[in-house]
Formats: C-alpha cells, structure tokens, sequence
C-alpha cells in the first residue's frame, strides 16, 4: 500500500500491536467481524498493513469505532485501553528494564524520537520542567483529531508509567499548532 506522506498515519507496526491488543480485549473474532463490516478498501487496507508499511488514521480510527460498536464498547475508552495495551507489548522485553534505569530527563528527551517512528505527521518537543514534571508539545498537526491528541498522550504516560513512576498524571490541551501535554508523577 502507498499512502500519500501528507495523509496522517501511524507506523505499521503501531498498528499491528493496536490490533494484537484489541484481539486481546475483545476477542478476534470480533475483530475480524467488525473488519468485515468495513468498505472494501479499508479492508484491503488493514490487509496489507506490515511492519514496514504505514496506514491512514481514518482507517484505524474507523476500525476502532467498528470494533467498539461489535463489542458493544465505548469507542474512546477502547482505544484508550488498546493504547495502553499496545504499549505493554512494545516495552514488555529488555525494553522495560532500561526504561526503569533511565533518568527523568533522558526518558523524556527520547519521546519525541519513539513518536517520529509511530506518526508521519507532527513534531514532538519535550523537555523536564522540574523533576517529576515535564511538558511536550505536538506542533506541525493543528488538525490532530481530539482522538489522537489523547491517545498520544495515552501512550505517553504509559511509557513513563512502565519506567517505574508512579501516580502519573496527565494533562492535555490543544493547541493552534497542536497539543500541549503535562506529565507530572512521583519517583519510586
């Protein structure tokens, strides 16, 4: 599949862990009904999707909205779970371990490098205001759905949570040129 770079989309691979974990949280056979529900082309789409691949937002979203509707779920709070979910197989591995030895600082400063590899649309700055409090900023996307600005934020503090702070909160706001995310937590 091509997909024009000025198509907001999410990495393949982003996209095979979300379905991994709506798999797991509904079942796949809901999943794969509610994929059947959907036009052909988004169809064919989600078909070819790889690793390597990226696919429209309007068509993961559309999907997640048929999932929810098949499994009888509020749509928001699925792909807010899926989100989550998603995230726990990515850092599962070895992976956990070094976030939970990295630095406040060190940890915020790569979150904009993991979202350049999960969206083709955007820019990610982040910085640490003070220990446990740090702001990101997404620019370049003032059109990001209200779903994306909150499920970006959603993985975002799922990272920060599997690097062993604890009671991380987060904060969004939109932005002319985006969102505004704060995260403030407490150190282990």
């Amino acid at each position: 599949m091509t997909t024009s770079l000025s198509v907001p989309c999410t990495s393949g691979i982003a996209v095979l862990d979300v379905l991994h974990a709506l798999a797991t949280i509904v079942g796949s056979e809901t999943v794969e009904r509610a994929k059947a529900q959907l036009p052909l082309s988004l169809q064919a789409e989600l078909e070819t999707v790889t690793a390597v691949t990226w696919l429209p937002n309007t068509t993961l979203g559309a999907l997640v909205d048929e999932v929810a509707s098949c499994a009888g779920r509020e749509p928001e709070a699925l792909i807010d779970q899926a989100v989550r979910t998603a995230v726990d197989r990515t850092f599962k591995s070895v992976w956990r371990m070094f976030l939970r030895v990295t630095s406040d600082d060190a940890l915020i400063k790569r979150t904009p490098m993991i979202y350049q590899r999960s969206r083709n649309t955007g820019q990610l700055n982040a910085r640490v205001i003070e220990p446990g409090h740090a702001e990101l900023l997404l620019t370049d996307w003032p059109s990001v759905s209200e779903r994306h600005l909150r499920t970006i934020g959603v993985s975002i503090q799922r990272i920060v949570e599997l690097a062993g702070r604890h009671d991380v909160r987060l904060t969004i706001q939109r932005t002319a040129e985006g969102g505004r995310y704060q995260l403030r937590w407490r150190e282990a």
